[in-house]
């Protein structure tokens, strides 16, 4: 047979199972206990090595009176068709690796640290356990991670809904419930006091993100829906780390988000303040799209993160239980800071 024609007629007309047989006869010389051992009969394994003969236009197998020996024709073929079948055992082998998580690429976008803390946490046990994983954080604001998750940039966002309305091409992934909250630094006048007014908030210098923001726009509708006040911004800045400073060594006042553990490392400056806004509570979630199924190791990231929600103390509870002064700590240490 032409090599050409040989060439356009073995993709098309090769067949696994025939293939599979002339490997188990190669490695017993035998049809006999190659058919043992891939479960046929042995007039099955006989027809299948002759279709597979014709289909090559070449004798593989020579038979004698104790077995068969492989041709020229079988001998050169043998080494592709064990390979067939190694790279098939290989790919399987993967494809259990990635279904479980322990291997691939996870894109993964989010307001800019320490905003939601928790993130690197998270990675950190993912990654250790996975050692064949690598996540590839991408640090935004909301819209544009939102049109990063549309262009197939990132898999994953992980977004405050109470930022933002969810479109309908997009799906949420609840992760835990956040509450928008009045911070300050623990030295501040007001981290002892139990109760608080919000003229007298009204009265302290602000740090506050600027207008063009989703957490600015969230705090807007926070407030009116309380008929309260804005109070007037002393500083204004989108950076994290800017509010942060201010707060915690500029002895201002600041909007967060409060949630029921804690996250981040060195937030002990900061303390939520007790004063109540009465915005609903809205979850913290993982936004993919909606068409499609996040891969296994994005689901290993979520789980993670469920499971440090799940493993983390609630500081309400401590509160209820303990004296004033673990109370105070438990306050201090639900504190996460300030979100975009």
């Amino acid at each position: 047979m032409p090599a050409d024609s040989l060439i356009q007629r073995l993709p098309r007309h090769l067949k696994m199972s025939e293939l599979r047989v002339f490997v188990a006869v190669l490695e017993h010389r035998s049809f006999h206990k190659a058919a043992a051992a891939v479960h046929l009969t042995q007039p099955a394994v006989t027809k299948a090595i002759a279709g597979l003969e014709e289909m090559l236009g070449v004798r593989l197998f020579d038979r004698h009176t104790h077995g068969v020996v492989p041709t020229a024709h079988g001998l050169s073929f043998a080494p592709r068709a064990v390979a067939v079948f190694e790279e098939l055992r290989r790919a399987a082998q993967d494809l259990a690796l990635v279904s479980s998580g322990a291997r691939g690429t996870l894109r993964v976008g989010t307001v800019p640290m320490p905003a939601i803390p928790f993130l690197p946490i998270a990675i950190q046990q993912l990654t250790a356990a996975r050692p064949d994983a690598l996540v590839s954080v991408v640090e935004a604001r909301e819209s544009e991670l939102v049109e990063r998750l549309r262009k197939r940039d990132i898999e994953l966002a992980i977004l405050r809904l109470a930022l933002f309305d969810l479109d309908e091409d997009l799906h949420a992934d609840t992760l835990f419930d956040e509450k928008l909250c009045v911070v300050a630094s623990k030295d501040h006048a007001f981290a002892a006091r139990k109760t608080l007014n919000w003229p007298e908030l009204l009265r302290e210098r602000w740090v506050l993100p600027p207008a063009d923001c989703y957490f600015f726009e969230y705090v807007l509708r926070t407030l009116d829906k309380a008929g309260l006040a804005l109070p007037r911004k002393s500083v204004e800045s989108f950076e994290v780390s800017v509010q942060y400073g201010m707060v915690s060594q500029g002895g201002m006042l600041s909007f967060g988000m409060r949630s029921p553990f804690v996250f981040a490392p060195g937030r002990e400056q900061v303390v939520r303040l007790p004063f109540e806004l009465p915005a609903p509570e809205r979850p913290v979630s993982a936004i993919s799209m909606g068409a499609h199924q996040i891969s296994p190791l994005a689901q290993v990231l979520v789980d993670q993160i469920r499971a440090l929600v799940a493993a983390a103390p609630r500081a309400d509870a401590v509160q209820r239980s303990g004296t004033p002064a673990r109370a105070r700590h438990a306050r201090q240490a639900e504190d996460q800071g300030f979100a975009r």
